[in-house]
């Protein structure tokens, strides 16, 4: 965290940029009018190329993490919406299977069904709606009637469209853990780069202000894109320590 001080007798102050967006709008108005500046009037100390630099790799990491979320958020919408279709056919499937091995309710854990023996009796425990364990006994269930022939499997729910909703999510939910972790990891790398590009304005503004305006602070400084503003009554200085936020 860089921390400025410009003109502290002055009755103006700067308010510095605190979320991504604002930071990154404050980098493309600098850049534009620096820009605009013959070349001999452009700052030496803080180039107009390193600026542009740090903007071009603020946006892009901004993009990066914003594509990460999307994905995730995507890939999460598909999860529920698969679980959602599922609930009613698991079921389906848990009441046709008790039906149908009724005489021998403990092969039902070969369907991935949990068995009890209550007073003497096996019982059968349905699952929750605890998406772990739905998942847990669609998978065992498309795995025991795949090995079974034909003839021999439940034909409602069919085996087909209990398989098609286990391809369904397990690739939403690699896709989601994928868009989790790229987004984690453009994240950081969004945060260091706005806050590079934010340490560089910062300095281009404080030598601006002693290059050209001698230390003293002045609305001129707008034409940057900075947001020069009259300093609060308590007196505090033009010191900014700015903790930059999401946005």
């Amino acid at each position: 965290m860089l921390t400025i001080v410009l003109d502290p007798t002055s009755s103006l102050s700067v308010r510095w940029p605190k979320s991504h967006r604002t930071i990154v709008a404050l980098g493309e108005a600098y850049v534009a009018y620096e820009g605009s500046l013959a070349p001999e009037a452009q700052l030496k100390d803080v180039p107009l190329t390193a600026v542009q630099t740090a903007l071009d790799e603020a946006q892009a990491a901004i993009s990066a993490a914003r594509s990460g979320e999307q994905g995730r958020a995507s890939a999460g919408e598909r999860v529920q919406q698969t679980f959602a279709a599922l609930e009613p056919l698991l079921d389906k499937a848990f009441i046709q299977l008790k039906a149908k091995h009724f005489d021998h309710l403990a092969l039902l854990e070969q369907w991935g069904l949990d068995t009890i023996i209550s007073r003497g009796k096996v019982q059968v425990r349905k699952p929750s709606k605890n998406q772990q364990q739905q998942l847990a006994f669609l998978q065992a269930y498309v795995a025991k009637e795949a090995s079974l022939p034909p003839e021999e499997q439940l034909s409602d729910p069919p085996l087909a469209t209990m398989q098609a909703h286990l391809d369904t999510l397990q690739t939403s939910l690699a896709e989601r853990t994928s868009g989790r972790d790229q987004r984690e990891v453009n994240v950081e790398v969004r945060n260091t780069a706005v806050a590079r590009l934010l340490t560089l304005l910062k300095m281009a503004a404080a030598i601006r202000v002693m290059a050209t305006h001698g230390g003293m602070l002045t609305n001129e400084l707008q034409l940057w894109g900075f947001q020069v503003v009259a300093r609060a009554t308590n007196g505090s200085s033009s010191r900014e320590d700015v903790e930059v936020v999401e946005g």
